[in-house]
């Protein structure tokens, strides 16, 4: 319920203030009240007065206020404050009453209207998640012929299920032939013949959460659109760790150790069996990280068998660059 202040605010803290017992006066105050008191007495004490005996002061003034605190109380009381109440003492009045109205539970009705708003408020908050706001890309899958995922075999005709399958993290494995996944057209993944690829939960594409594979065996293609927004991705092997920045790349795991191709763009190649420990490649370069320690890491350009094709080796890898 909200502290806001009542309807007729200045009425119902008077009405207040009437009810609670005013701030007990300073030590200074008081004093000064307590002259004017004395002064008063001092100046009757050569009339004749009417009082009792009992509330008439008696011997020095000063004896007489000590002994005569009644006769003092009696006074005060019958006179009003000689002054409006202080306004920090005003300020902390109204605050002792908002803080009891805002204890105070609303009617009913109020509280039933309260949770009529909340579930409005929900239920708006549904509709504009649901048909506002885009839904987010989940994974597409192509076959060519078996595969399998976290122990499950999947065969052509089946792409939804494996799809479905692949919003959780698991190991992907192809045998004769290949299998594809992408995410809209931001993200495209394609998992060679004889493949052996860790594949991490669905991501969401918001330029931030990282996607990081695990291949163990075999060649995996990775590219990205122009709708991409920019999250990392990482391929890991054994030898090293392949960073994607905005590119198309080719990672090959074999008895020889790890080749990172790149068609398009920039990977950078983390590895301690690198000099620096790490290398950036660019497009159409390659660079082969061995398993031996006494071979050194080799970089070449594609090669090319004439102006319009590439080789076998990284001619794939191009077509894939180019193709939906």
């Amino acid at each position: 319920m909200s502290t806001s202040e009542p309807e007729h605010p200045e009425r119902e803290f008077e009405e207040w203030l009437r009810r609670h017992a005013p701030e007990r006066p300073d030590a200074a105050r008081r004093a000064e009240v307590r002259r004017t008191f004395l002064a008063g007495e001092s100046a009757g004490r050569n009339q004749p007065s009417r009082a009792p005996a009992s509330t008439r002061m008696g011997g020095d003034m000063t004896h007489g206020a000590q002994g005569d605190e009644p006769a003092f109380e009696a006074w005060l009381a019958a006179r009003a404050p000689l002054d409006a109440p202080a306004a920090a003492a005003r300020r902390r009045a109204r605050l002792a009453f908002l803080t009891e109205i805002a204890a105070t539970p609303p009617p009913l009705r109020e509280r039933r209207s309260f949770r009529r708003l909340v579930w409005a408020l929900a239920a708006a908050a549904i509709l504009a998640v649901t048909f506002l706001l885009p839904e987010p890309e989940r994974w597409r899958a192509e076959l060519d012929g078996r595969v399998v995922f976290d122990g499950r075999e999947y065969l052509p005709g089946e792409e939804a299920r494996l799809a479905t399958a692949l919003e959780r993290s698991g190991l992907l494995e192809t045998s004769a032939a290949r299998g594809r996944i992408e995410l809209g057209d931001a993200f495209a993944l394609e998992l060679l013949a004889e493949g052996s690829l860790a594949v991490p939960p669905l991501p969401v594409l918001d330029g931030v959460e990282p996607m990081e594979f695990e291949l163990t065996r075999g060649e995996a293609y990775l590219r990205t659109g122009a709708s991409y927004p920019g999250n990392p991705i990482v391929v890991r092997t054994d030898l090293a760790d392949v960073a994607l920045h905005g590119t198309t790349v080719g990672v090959l795991v074999d008895a020889q150790g790890t080749c990172v191709c790149v068609a398009d763009g920039t990977a950078r190649v983390t590895s301690a069996r690198l000099p620096a420990g790490f290398q950036d490649v660019g497009p159409r370069l390659t660079l082969r990280v061995f398993h031996d320690p006494g071979m050194d890491p080799k970089t070449e350009v594609f090669p090319v068998e004439d102006e319009r094709q590439e080789a076998a080796h990284t001619g794939d890898l191009v077509a894939f660059q180019r193709g939906p």
